[in-house]
């Protein structure tokens, strides 16, 4: 009965868009496993049209969850009617759509029959290697476009030993096990070989247990420095706040009051959010002054999110590296911009209203760590979380510590907030670098060098965070080679392709031969 359910044109497809988005937006370790499996199941024995229409309904069922905060958002970022809104939300689930489609239309054309018990590792290699290439694609796409960001690995992101093979090859190496696992699992339950069904359940375990090996013999192995506190300056500002005569003096209020709090317990350093201040840095800035003034006796240095004028109308995303006698250590501009939303394309460009219309740049030139008395800060600002690219350089470039200075006002109510702070997880095990992170309306706290998470809050009210950071020189595989398993995985699927090609092509010369053999 189930099997007749599931083998339906769309519920398969339906059930598992369902399940992959809940494995997504929770790092739904338990959903990770099986998300897959009904989308596979149903698939067993279809042609490739019928892949490709299944991705299709797959793709689009993800985009409905995935995407629905894009119809109320549009109108609320930029002032437009809901028409909008609803034009973005169709364009994206679109391409999400196409994305699958196109994905699993690929698959069915190089796989091989299930039939033969060997070939069913085979494909299952073959599915989680052309699922880890395509992900490592659309990477190009998401660099500007982070809704579209999509990984299976994020469904491990709450498991502190599932992510620790990132340490070698990245998010890919988790992408790939995701999928190997969902395929054993549907294929054994689609020919009733349920006595099978242990093999993907061990294959879990083992790699749990190396997750755990890896984590152990990181933290037996890694040569910290010297240890230094930070006090996370959480100013919790709703987007929408203007800095206007109405407001100003009070929000100006706020950011000096938790100056003082956080000034109070002597950090070393304090990290503020994206934009914190809104404007542009001028040497002679009164409220900058004022802040250094307050924490000047605590010989406080603040990493401070604040712009930098380029032209009219035209700044850079900025962060600061204020000394405790207000000179600036370094600036640090971002580098991975919005499309659209914060980088024009072709001159076009939809700002938040709250960015009245200012268009960012890209200032290669700043785009090296920060120096601080502690070690370097690599810096992510915002969607640079989302971009392993990001932290890569930052650590190869010599950064001792990670900062993710953010602002999730405008995603407060959706499931981006949780994924924004499992992305910064994920960076900490890739890079094995401590991850602190401020995020203004979103999950502030520390995430450590080994993945785990040491602080996390969320509040709507103001609040200061102190946190320990334990910078390090440690250089991972990943940090040095992030494509490396990508580059595994495409050369597998090429080999693949090359032997199912020979192989039919033998066939074919075999029963050429036979009928002319025949006809003699």
């Amino acid at each position: 009965m189930i099997q007749q359910f599931l083998k339906g044109k769309w519920i398969g497809p339906l059930i598992a868009g369902i399940l992959t988005f809940i494995a997504l937006s929770r790092s739904n370790f338990l959903f990770a496993w099986i998300c897959y499996v009904p989308l596979f199941f149903s698939l067993f024995n279809k042609t490739p049209k019928q892949w490709f229409a299944s991705g299709l309904i797959f793709g689009g069922v993800i985009a409905v969850f995935a995407f629905y905060w894009m119809i109320p958002g549009a109108e609320r970022f930029t002032g437009n009617s809901i028409l909008y809104g609803i034009g973005v939300f169709i364009l994206s689930a679109l391409f999400l759509a196409l994305y699958f489609g196109v994905l699993l239309y690929c698959f069915s054309k190089i796989k091989i029959s299930n039939e033969h018990y060997p070939n069913i590792y085979i494909n299952a290699l073959l599915a989680a290697a052309v699922f880890t290439v395509a992900e490592a694609l659309l990477m190009n796409v998401s660099a500007g476009f982070p809704w579209f960001d999509f990984h299976s690995a994020y469904f491990l992101a709450g498991n502190e030993y599932a992510i620790q093979p990132a340490a070698f090859f990245g998010i890919h190496i988790l992408s790939f096990v995701v999928v190997f696992v969902n395929y054993l699992i549907a294929v054994f339950l689609f020919q009733k070989n349920y006595k099978h069904l242990f093999i993907p359940a061990v294959v879990i375990i083992a790699y749990l247990f190396a997750g755990y090996l890896i984590e152990q013999s990181f933290n037996q192995s890694v040569s910290p420095q010297k240890s230094f506190t930070a006090a996370i300056l959480a100013e919790n500002i709703p987007p929408e706040m203007k800095w206007d005569d109405n407001n100003g003096n009070m929000l100006a209020e706020r950011l000096l009051d938790l100056n003082r709090e956080a000034a109070q317990l002597k950090p070393d350093i304090i990290v503020w959010s994206e934009s914190a201040i809104p404007w542009t840095y001028r040497k002679d800035d009164d409220l900058v002054n004022e802040v250094l003034k307050i924490t000047a006796p605590a010989q406080v240095t603040h990493i401070m999110g604040i712009n930098t004028g380029h032209a009219t109308n035209e700044v850079y995303n900025s962060a600061y590296c204020l000394l405790p006698n207000g000179a600036v250590a370094g600036r640090y501009d971002k580098q991975y911009l919005l499309s659209l939303v914060e980088s024009p394309i072709n001159g076009i460009i939809i700002p938040f209203l709250s960015s009245s219309g200012f268009i960012e740049r890209k200032d290669t030139a700043h785009a090296a760590p920060l120096p601080t008395a502690y070690g370097k800060a690599g810096i992510m600002i915002c969607n640079e979380c989302t971009v392993p690219q990001a932290a890569y350089s930052a650590v190869q470039q010599g950064a001792n510590f990670l900062c993710n200075m953010s602002n999730d006002g405008w995603f407060n109510d959706t499931y981006i907030v949780g994924m924004h702070f499992y992305n910064a997880r994920l960076r900490a095990v890739a890079t094995r670098k401590d991850v602190v992170v401020n995020c203004n309306n979103g999950y502030s706290g520390l995430i450590q060098a080994s993945g785990k998470i040491a602080a996390q809050e969320r509040s709507t009210e103001p609040f200061v965070k102190m946190v320990t950071i334990q910078p390090n020189n440690e250089l991972t595989l990943t940090t040095q080679y992030p494509l490396l398993f990508v580059y595994v995985c495409a050369v597998f699927i090429v080999v693949v392709f090359i032997l199912i090609m020979k192989k039919k092509a033998g066939a074919y010369k075999g029963k050429n031969m036979q009928h002319s053999i025949t006809l003699e």
